[in-house]
């Protein structure tokens, strides 16, 4: 349909930096007269990116590329909050970085074929001052060249963020798998949990545009004070 082609050549501006992350998009009008369509197939193109969270509306200002900032983060992303129902944004320090062959699991996970690299990245993650997430993040190389711990660990902003800003990777939306399992001595002893403690466990499949996979995440989560919250909302 023309709008998917219009959507489509949106997509494109944002992948190659035309469209940069925080820029506001031309006026409707505008983008009708480039694509040489009607200004409804630009609205409905405008909506569909909208209500994927890759372009932002502002009532009185226009609309933007979307910005991969924390509050987007935790909006979209991150779903560990306090029993209470308090949520905050994770202290995120790195435990380690390095680069080696994809095992079988990442390459599935990652759509690779033949032994390819990947960088892997180790953080824990803070909450009320307490270590609760061990997260496990593996990305292939050859999508983020020049990528090095000194990079990774100066970034102003969510890791995310750093995928959008520095490589041009928006992540758009995430797969997740949960499961209830036993704690690995590694993740017990970075948690300071006992050995052998419950668990939970989140494998997450990152997708930037076209459903392409960017990013896969294991989280062994402390859920003796938090939770996972899922918030469903009615589509419309």
């Amino acid at each position: 349909m023309l709008y998917r082609q219009v959507k489509r050549q949106l997509i494109n501006d944002i992948q190659t930096g035309v469209a940069a992350p925080g820029a506001a998009l031309p006026n409707e009008k505008d983008l009708a007269q480039r694509f040489q369509v009607s200004v409804g197939t630009v609205r409905r193109a405008v909506d569909e990116l909208v209500a994927e969270h890759v372009l932002l509306r502002q009532q009185g200002r226009g609309t933007f590329v979307g910005k991969l900032d924390r509050e987007r983060f935790m909006f979209q992303f991150f779903k560990i909050a306090a029993r209470d129902g308090h949520s905050e944004f994770p202290e995120v320090r790195l435990h380690k970085f390095s680069k080696s062959r994809a095992s079988q699991t990442e390459a599935q996970a990652l759509g690779l074929h033949g032994s390819q690299w990947v960088f892997r990245i180790e953080n824990i993650l803070h909450l009320q001052g307490q270590p609760v997430i061990h997260d496990r993040i593996a990305i292939a190389a050859a999508m983020f060249p020049g990528l090095n711990q000194a990079s990774f660990t100066a970034r102003t902003t969510t890791i995310y963020g750093h995928y959008q800003a520095a490589f041009g990777i928006t992540i758009v939306e995430a797969d997740e798998r949960v499961r209830a399992e036993l704690v690995t001595p590694e993740s017990a002893q970075l948690l300071n949990l006992d050995e052998a403690t419950p668990v939970l466990c989140i494998d997450r499949v990152a997708h930037t545009f076209d459903r392409q996979p960017a990013e896969f995440r294991t989280s062994i989560v402390d859920t003796r004070h938090f939770d996972y919250v899922s918030r469903m909302r009615e589509m419309t």
